[in-house]
């Protein structure tokens, strides 16, 4: 027979007037996704020939992706995760907004290099006559979980690490190759972790965000949230003092933070809209605007005056 659930730790039910505002935040971020597939319609039309245009498409999908997924976490009332995906957000968002700033066909092609030298990688821990293949099995043996579980061969290893190496071969990827080997190089032949650092780019996310003048941005997703991705942040947000020697946490799905991440999800939405459309489409950018006016402005702007619960009162206890 089902488990009821225990209603203080884990309420099922939401309040009315608590689901109505859900429901309007949820509907607002689907408001985006759904024109961000317009979009992409409009630019997969005038798109041209070149793999680095792949990329973009990829990225762009990928940003959307989680902003739907924060809609649907949004209407169930399961925002603290939602910081998670912000978090993931901020990073798709700062390489997509790296791709478009210049070099366009450059970057998109040494994005491109540096996944098929990491896949290639990948397919060799998996090679019993590569070396990595020792290093995997050595970390295989140590793993609590992993050392029990049978490993399946990955079949057609020479055979799709030989495609690999024929497509980084093709003239298209010639000069990002040449890059790539470059940085290599120049680091003691060490990879670059990140495919934006070739070209002398930034090493690392904190200096992307700086680079790109998102450096609050980054303290507040990334940095700040980076115990909460690590699970290390268990307190702040959730525990109050309700008397002096009695605590309380707050019960899963607490929607405090709902207003926040809808107003977030929204405004990396809207960037990267404009990034498609400035870059393939810009004789939409009229229409984009429209759209907002019509759709979103008032809603969107009045997001950072909700309060979907009381600020002063604690959370429930437990």
């Amino acid at each position: 027979m089902p488990t009821a659930p225990f209603e203080k730790f884990i309420p099922r039910s939401i309040r009315p007037e608590i689901k109505k505002l859900l429901d309007h935040f949820s509907e607002l971020i689907e408001e985006v996704v759904n024109y961000s597939s317009q979009v992409s319609r409009w630019c997969v039309d005038k798109t041209t020939k070149g793999d680095e245009n792949a990329v973009a498409f990829l990225m762009y999908r990928n940003i959307f992706e989680l902003i739907d997924s924060i809609s649907v976490l949004v209407r169930n009332s399961c925002t603290e995760p939602c910081k998670i995906l912000l978090r993931s957000l901020l990073e798709s968002f700062l390489i997509f907004n790296y791709l478009f700033e210049k070099d366009f066909k450059s970057r998109g092609m040494d994005f491109l290099v540096c996944s098929r030298h990491k896949e290639t990688k990948k397919l060799k821990r998996f090679d019993p006559k590569d070396p990595l293949y020792a290093e995997y099995q050595k970390k295989k043996a140590k793993d609590i979980i992993s050392k029990d579980i049978p490993q399946k061969p990955v079949p057609d290893i020479e055979e799709r690490l030989e495609s690999i190496k024929k497509v980084l071969e093709l003239p298209s990827y010639i000069e990002s190759s040449g890059e790539y080997e470059k940085y290599m190089s120049e680091h003691k032949g060490k990879p670059p972790k990140n495919w934006y650092s070739m070209r002398n780019g930034p090493n690392d996310m904190y200096q992307l965000a700086d680079y790109l003048n998102f450096p609050l941005q980054y303290e507040i997703f990334y940095r700040s949230w980076s115990e909460l991705v690590h699970g290390a942040d268990i307190i702040d947000d959730k525990l109050s003092i309700v008397e002096p020697g009695v605590a309380a946490f707050s019960q899963l799905r607490y929607p405090s933070a709902a207003p926040f991440v809808t107003l977030m999800a929204i405004t990396f939405g809207l960037s990267a809209i404009r990034f498609m459309s400035n870059h393939y489409v810009p004789e939409k950018l009229k229409e984009n605007a429209d759209w907002y006016k019509r759709e979103i402005e008032v809603a969107y702007l009045n997001l950072n005056k909700i309060k979907i619960l009381d600020a002063d009162s604690p959370p429930p206890s437990t």
